[in-house]
Parts: C-alpha cells; structure tokens; sequence
C-alpha cells in the first residue's frame, strides 16, 4: 500500500506520474490512517466521476471503509449533520432534485451580470497594495479578500460580518490550521449564523441574494428543506471562494516564474481566457475530487475495488496524463485543453463559472496595475496548503514593483 511522500503537497506531479506509469488506480494510506483508493489516469477519473455504482453519500454504499468514513465525516455534532443536506453529499434522484432546485441561481447571465462588481472590488484591493510600503502577501490581501467579498455579497452577508465569515471558512477547511474543536465551533456559528439570516428573511422580506433566492426556488411545488437550504449556503459559502483563492494564487505564481508570459498578458489581456484553462489543467485548484464510495465492485484499469470503498480522484494526476496530453508538464495556453478540474459528471462545479470570471478579472486587473510585480521570496520558500482536496499556496508574498497605472490606464498617484 502507498503512502503518500513528504513533499508531496509541495510537489505532487513526480509522484503522480510514477502511479501513471504503473496503473490507473492504487491503494493508499493517507497521513490520518485512512485507506483509501487513488485514481490517478484522466480515462478512469472520468469513468469514477460518472459510474452508476459510485456514490457520494456513504450511507448508501456499505462496508467497512464507507462506515469508517460516514462516521468521521458526519455525525460529529448536530450542526454537521444538518450542513450535509448538500448537493457534494447527494445521489440521484436527491441530487437531480436538488440541482434542478438551486441551478437557476447559478445562470451564467446572473453570473456574468457580477463582472462589474468584481472589476470594482478588485481594483479597491488593489488600490491599498498599492499603498503598501514594502512587499504583501498577495493572497492575504488580493486572492482571498476578492472571492469572499463576491461570495457575501451574494449571500446577502453585511460587511461587518465578512471577516467572521473568513475565520469560519479557514476553520472547517482542510488545513495545518484546523484543528477538530475549531471545526466543530465553526460549523456550529455557520448554522447559527444562517438560521438567523433565513429567519430575518422571512420576517422581514426577501432580497436580491442567493439566499432569498433558494428560499423561493420552487419545481411542481417541490422547495428546498430548512436544512437543505443552511447545507446550501454552507457550501456556497466554502466552494464558492476557496478553488478562486487557489486559481489565482497558482496562477500568479505560474505567471512570475516566467516573467515574459506575465508582461505579454498586460500587453494583451485578451489573452487571460486560454490563459486561465491551461491553468485550470496545469496546476489547478483542486488536487483531489470530494470522497466518493463504491456501492458495488468496479473494474479499473484491471484492478478491482470492492464494495463499500473509499474513492479519490486526483484531478491534478489525470488532467497531466500523458495519454492524454502532449507533454502534459508544459505551460501551454495555446493547447486544446478538455481538462476535468472542475469534476466531470452530474457533480460538475455548479459555480466553474463564476471562478473562471473572477480569475479572469483578478489576473487583467493585477497585471494591469503591476505589471512589473516579482516575487519576494525565493520560489522554494513559498509554503503550500497540506491538503488533500485543494492545491493552493498558503502565501504569496510579492514586490508590486514597477510603475502602477490606475483602472483607467492612467499612472496612479502614489
């Protein structure tokens, strides 16, 4: 059985091309004890991502590691039991029904009709670096502040409730800094939180937010349960800005490495589209799909995993596979990428959409302002998060050097 190398969160890509080379699917301990299986070729995560006798709630599969991860998964207090009621926990018929409920929220002209605003929040993030005296973190003030100020907005989140929103989030994520009694408080205020907000909502009227909007969703009279809706918002709160934080940090780094690729965007910003797809492919957001479980044996790549399993899907192995990529460990924006970053199958990512717009966003804005912007540390120095499911940086620190313009071209005053 493998175990996963020390540096592997730093650099993942060497071990996953080694599993490549010697099949499509493996058995791995993870650092917590668990055992899980790995797939790791982009055919196969296709295939898992869409198989009939894969599920994501573990309660429908039966088995050892299933009931081992129901129990660590759920069922640690109240408060996580009624933040499961989400579409990532969900199989059909529960899932089409609740898609079929939520999606309309998610349109791509509601998600278009945001670009405005987040030109306008990034360009306020990026006015105070520009105050900065000596280098920032480009994360702490530039990737994290803009998708969870998009994401509160949404929600209908006051401003002085954001940065308890923040705290919250970094609590229930997959971190160094979590810790199982942080988690568990944190669920607790979300639940609390939402309660409260769907509460004064109903007694006081609804507004614009996704909030309003998932509590009047209706199909054939069919709405979301109270608790669907707390799970939903949860959910949204989480996935709608931790794949953006780590989209844009990836990319900046992928972007300073090569400092003629990060000037050639500010001379053509049109270019940030296939820019930020062959990112998404390269080195995504995501390094491991959410769990999934076998409900029934299946056959990979000749390997039989048996039922009641736990299932892993490393996007970041299958969208580098060679088979499927011309030399899949090269930064080219100018490929035909059909990459899986964002999941493939009834689970694609309901906000893929918002992510690419706000990473596009973020990218043109900052290389307009800083086109001249470099690295403040040397790049091995730089310390990436120890999770499994997510691929992301826990810093960025950077020099905004160069002369700055402000949003309408002009040099900004300093």
């Amino acid at each position: 059985m493998r175990q996963l190398p020390a540096d592997f969160f730093r650099t993942p890509y060497a071990f996953y091309r080694q599993l490549r080379a010697e099949g499509s699917v493996h058995q791995i301990r993870l650092r917590t004890g668990v055992r899980a299986w790995l797939v790791v070729d982009y055919d196969a995560a296709k295939e898992v991502l869409r198989h009939p006798d894969v599920r994501k709630d573990p309660h429908s599969a039966t088995g050892a590691q299933a009931r081992q991860a129901a129990a660590g998964n759920s069922g640690v207090t109240a408060a996580n039991q009624r933040l499961s009621h989400h579409l990532l926990n969900a199989d059909p018929p529960q899932h089409s029904r609740l898609r079929k409920l939520v999606t309309p929220a998610f349109a791509p002209a509601r998600m278009e009709a945001l670009a405005p605003r987040v030109t306008a929040i990034a360009d306020e993030l990026l006015d105070r670096i520009d105050q900065a005296a000596g280098p920032v973190d480009l994360l702490e003030e530039y990737a994290f502040p803009l998708p969870i100020t998009v994401i509160c907005e949404l929600l209908g989140v006051p401003v002085e409730d954001r940065a308890q929103f923040r705290d919250w989030s970094v609590a229930v994520v997959d971190t160094p800094m979590s810790t199982p009694a942080g988690m568990r408080s944190a669920t607790d205020a979300i639940v609390d939180y939402f309660d409260r907000s769907v509460a004064a909502r109903r007694k006081h009227g609804l507004g614009d937010d996704l909030i309003s909007h998932l509590l009047t969703a209706s199909d054939d009279g069919d709405r979301l349960s109270h608790d669907e809706l707390i799970s939903m918002a949860f959910l949204i709160l989480i996935a709608g800005h931790e794949t953006t934080v780590n989209l844009i940090g990836n990319t900046v780094l992928t972007l300073l490495a090569d400092p003629p690729r990060y000037r050639a965007l500010h001379q053509n910003p049109e270019a940030v589209t296939p820019l930020v797809e062959e990112m998404l492919r390269y080195d995504g957001p995501v390094n491991v799909a959410t769990l999934r479980y076998t409900a029934a044996p299946i056959t990979l790549g000749g390997t039989e995993i048996p039922t009641g399993e736990l299932v892993l899907v490393a996007l970041a192995s299958a969208n580098r596979d060679e088979r499927h990529f011309a030399d899949p460990a090269a930064f080219d924006p100018d490929r035909s990428s059909n990459h899986i970053a964002f999941g493939h199958g009834i689970h694609y990512c309901l906000g893929a959409g918002l992510a690419r717009m706000e990473a596009r966003i973020a990218l043109t804005r900052l290389v307009r302002r800083f086109p001249e912007l470099r690295l403040a540390v040397d790049e091995g120095d730089l310390r990436w998060r120890e999770s499994i499911l997510l691929r992301g940086l826990l810093d960025l620190p950077v020099h905004p050097a160069g002369a700055p313009v402000d949003s309408t071209g002009a040099p900004a005053r300093r």
